[in-house]
């Protein structure tokens, strides 16, 4: 019964054993899938960064295309404004110019009246003279042949002067027709040229315009890939989830990295105890086995001693009836009777011995069976162990799985992430761009005045002199006409101030920070942007944090306050290390809230 029930648990204590191996080898397998997860998960989380710098650089220069593109519509449009006030001037300087012709003709008209009441006098004198002549002859005679001459003569110079006037009249309005029409060529050709560079200036503006619609349908069709974005308003704060999201996962992946370290080594001492185990059980096994052949070796000693025992008993008591029959020779009978006994005596001995003995192995079996009994107790809390491992690479593999379909669809948590939104909008820009768009309008319909203007006065000049007055009227209005637009542009500017001022109120209440901008240059001609910002939440007016804009790139200027231990410590991990100013404003906006609360 004892061999069978130690053969049992050895047979079980062994099946035991392999099940730990397979379970072990199962292990194993698993943590090597789950390495091969984490470096699938970390390449991912690696090309989601790559694709998140390739998309900021892409929106970097795309901010600089525009912010280039801006400036040189800004400045056509003063080169626009600046032509028309040319004009404006030019024309000007034509009416003035056709009011002093006017005047000049006016004055040559009363001096050639001045000339024909002059000849009108000296007619009438003549005609005096003639009366006067005629008179005190009173004398039916025809008048005499010199006052006829004299007659004839002064009329025929009267007409010579008539028709020398005539002549000067004609050669005077033809020479200010010859300078007219000069003038009219020349700025005919200086508007076709000026026509030409705008036919230019517009073939260029409208590839720009088709590049830009390009670029504004590849993002369009590249934010609707992107899951979770509706606007171009929801880029920077999906990057900024994205980013958030990207740090968690880093270190939810070194969590499970140590993790599964921790596995590791525990599975590397369950190894070791497996080992020990199994070495302690071979062991265990030997020596039952040993035990066992001895207890055979006694139980056959044992029975072989109990059957001489018996047959000397039944010597010693078939002499026993010899003695007691035969009565005889009670000497022999004796020493052999005592011989018997005394081989008998030791053989009990010997019996006692081997009782002792096989008590003694009874005991070590027992005491083995025991140290088999703690072996199997302690296999089964390595088992206990080995399972709870498993649930815990189990529970480890699916947070490696979620966090890999998270990156994958680009999920956030609006309740944990936090936005913040600086300036530089695209609303923003894209308001700035209406408004240059609705100047560009206004500006054509100014040109297109302009160029009616000239036509007519085109036509006015082949009309003659009443239709100056029209085009002096017509001067007049579109003096008017710009000086509304003015007065219009004063007041976009207004507006646009006060709406510049509601955005930074706006900007401060939303994210904590007064913003103020200066425009300065370096000491080599550089100009840069320097932005300073000032929390709500500081406690002094040293706590300030300053930043230059040059180019596209926003870098910090190092003060102060920013060389401090902790505010130092801070720059190096956001700005730095992850390159993410928003993130550290929104850092140092929180911490400075907590301060101002506690004290």
């Amino acid at each position: 019964m004892l061999q069978e029930q130690l053969r049992k648990e050895v047979d079980f204590s062994q099946e035991q054993l392999r099940k730990q191996i397979q379970s072990f080898s199962e292990l194993e397998l698993k943590f090597q899938n789950e390495m091969d997860l984490r470096k699938k998960a970390e390449s991912s989380a690696a090309k989601a960064e790559e694709k998140a710098s390739l998309l900021e650089e892409k929106l970097s220069t795309l901010s600089e295309s525009i912010d280039r593109e801006k400036s040189r519509l800004q400045n056509e449009l003063f080169q626009k404004r600046s032509e028309s006030k040319l004009s404006v001037s030019r024309i000007s300087a034509d009416l003035e110019r056709m009011e002093c012709r006017a005047k000049n003709a006016e004055k040559e008209s009363v001096l050639l009246r001045e000339q024909l009441e002059e000849l009108k006098m000296r007619l009438d004198k003549c005609m005096q003279e003639k009366y006067d002549m005629e008179k005190p002859n009173k004398s039916p005679e025809a008048p005499s042949k010199d006052s006829d001459l004299l007659v004839k003569h002064l009329q025929e110079e009267l007409r010579h002067y008539e028709s020398e006037v005539r002549e000067a009249r004609k050669i005077k309005a033809s020479h200010e027709d010859i300078q007219l029409l000069k003038e009219k060529l020349y700025e005919e050709k200086s508007r076709r040229e000026r026509a030409e560079l705008d036919l230019l200036k517009l073939s260029d503006l409208q590839l720009t315009l088709k590049k830009f619609e390009d670029e504004l349908s590849t993002w369009k069709s590249l934010i609707k890939e992107i899951p979770g974005v509706s606007s171009a308003d929801d880029i920077l704060p999906k990057f900024a989830a994205l980013q958030k999201e990207v740090v968690d996962s880093m270190m939810r992946v070194g969590e499970a990295q140590a993790r599964v370290k921790e596995i590791q080594v525990a599975l590397d001492t369950a190894m070791l105890d497996k080992q020990n185990a199994e070495t302690e059980t071979a062991m265990a096994k030997e020596k039952a086995e040993s035990h066992k052949a001895e207890i055979k070796r006694l139980e056959l000693m044992l029975g072989l001693i109990t059957e001489e025992r018996d047959c000397l008993k039944n010597v010693v008591k078939e002499l026993k009836e010899r003695s007691n029959l035969e009565g005889g020779t009670e000497v022999v009978s004796g020493t052999i009777v005592q011989e018997l006994e005394a081989s008998l005596a030791k053989k009990e001995n010997y019996v006692r011995e081997l009782e002792s003995s096989l008590l003694e192995k009874r005991e070590t079996s027992s005491r083995q069976h025991n140290e088999i009994k703690l072996l199997n107790e302690r296999l089964t809390n390595e088992a206990r162990r080995i399972k709870m491992l498993e649930r815990e690479s189990d529970r480890l593999r699916s947070e490696i799985s979620l966090l890999e379909s998270k990156l994958g669809h680009g999920d956030f948590s609006s309740a944990n992430t936090k936005v913040l939104r600086m300036v530089n909008t695209l609303a923003v820009d894209n308001e700035a761009k209406q408004t240059i768009e609705a100047l560009q309008t206004e500006l054509q319909k100014t040109k297109e005045k302009l160029q009616a203007v000239e036509e007519l006065k085109k036509q006015s000049s082949d009309a003659g002199a009443p239709v100056d007055s029209y085009v002096a009227g017509k001067i007049k209005q579109l003096k008017e006409q710009i000086a509304t637009l003015e007065k219009r542009e004063e007041r976009y500017k207004s507006v646009f101030a006060e709406k510049i001022s509601v955005f930074r109120r706006a900007c401060c209440e939303l994210f904590g920070y007064k913003i103020v901008m200066d425009d300065h240059q370096r000491p080599d001609g550089i100009p840069v942007t320097r932005f300073t910002l000032h929390s709500i939440y500081a406690l002094s007016d040293d706590e300030k944090l300053q930043f230059e804009y040059e180019s596209g790139n926003t870098n910090i200027v190092v003060n102060e306050y920013t060389s401090q231990p902790e505010i130092s410590r801070q720059i190096d991990i956001f700005i730095r290390k992850m390159s993410s100013i928003p993130a550290f404003t929104a850092n140092l906006t929180v911490e400075s809230f907590n301060k101002r609360t506690l004290s």
